[in-house]
């Protein structure tokens, strides 16, 4: 019986492990009005001030070869919507949208300009629905 349990356990980190391989990555660098960076960390709490610009700046790093899934292709949404900048009752109000740049072989970077237009607590979705697994994170910003 431990030899099935050890079999199994070899198996399920041979597959994670290859899951893994394929995962891709963003991170995310706010720059405030004041010039000040600041790396957000998806799903936790980032304050921002009410009626102020921002630039935001993601990095996405492939970590596998053959990505089938243009960085064209990232998706944004705040309040379930998709974020544009003729959507101008979002409480994140899109200003300019840059283009990707390729900064080296399987690694982009774009850089986002909002501006905040309401009080309270707001998710940015950021979706890349790739079949090697994709990403979905939330960035959740409290407006004061």
């Amino acid at each position: 019986m431990k030899k099935i349990t050890l079999f199994s356990l070899i198996i399920f980190s041979l597959v994670f492990l290859s899951i893994g391989a394929y995962a891709c990555e963003m991170q995310f660098t706010l720059t405030t009005p004041g010039g000040a960076t600041v790396n957000i960390v998806p799903g936790r709490e980032t304050s921002l001030s009410l009626g102020e610009s921002y630039a935001l700046q993601v990095d996405f790093t492939q970590d596998h070869k053959r990505c089938v899934t243009p960085v064209e292709e990232t998706v944004y949404l705040v309040s379930e919507e998709k974020w544009k900048s003729t959507k101008d009752y979002l409480p994140l109000q899109l200003v300019e949208q840059g283009e990707w740049a390729s900064v080296s072989e399987g690694v982009w970077t774009q850089e986002i300009q909002f501006k905040t237009s309401q009080k309270g607590l707001w998710e940015l979705e950021i979706i890349r629905e790739c079949p090697k697994g994709g990403i979905d994170e939330t960035l959740v910003f409290q407006v004061q």
